[in-house]
């Protein structure tokens, strides 16, 4: 399970790169661009964490992804075609974080479970 969502990982990271970098003439996804950085980073943080579960990688799950969001945006930022926002940036921010609220309320629900 963690070597496939860890491979999971490294492919949606290049699909996102893909689209993020490219010129692109309507975003695709879900219609609204800012819903789909919290739809790709919440997707990014639950196969992060299956891929390096616990609370040890927890620092460095999120220095990987926040950081893969800030380097998007930086990159867009250099770009001619693209350009950088800070609110897609928060956007991203938000996705990692509703997913570790779920995974806190889930975790928290079930008696008897260590929130790792």
């Amino acid at each position: 399970m963690r070597t496939a969502a860890r491979l999971g990982l490294a492919v949606a990271m290049l699909a996102i790169t893909w689209l993020a970098l490219t010129p692109q003439p309507d975003p695709p996804g879900l219609g609204w661009g800012k819903l789909n950085h919290v739809a790709a980073f919440l997707v990014l943080a639950a196969l992060a964490e299956a891929g390096w579960p616990g609370r040890a990688s927890l620092p460095w799950r999120l220095g990987l992804l926040l950081g893969y969001g800030l380097g998007i945006e930086l990159v867009q930022g250099l770009l001619v075609y693209r350009q950088a926002s800070a609110l897609d940036f928060a956007a991203d921010a938000l996705g990692v974080g509703l997913w570790h609220g779920l995974r806190l309320a889930v975790t928290q629900a079930r008696p008897g479970r260590d929130a790792s």
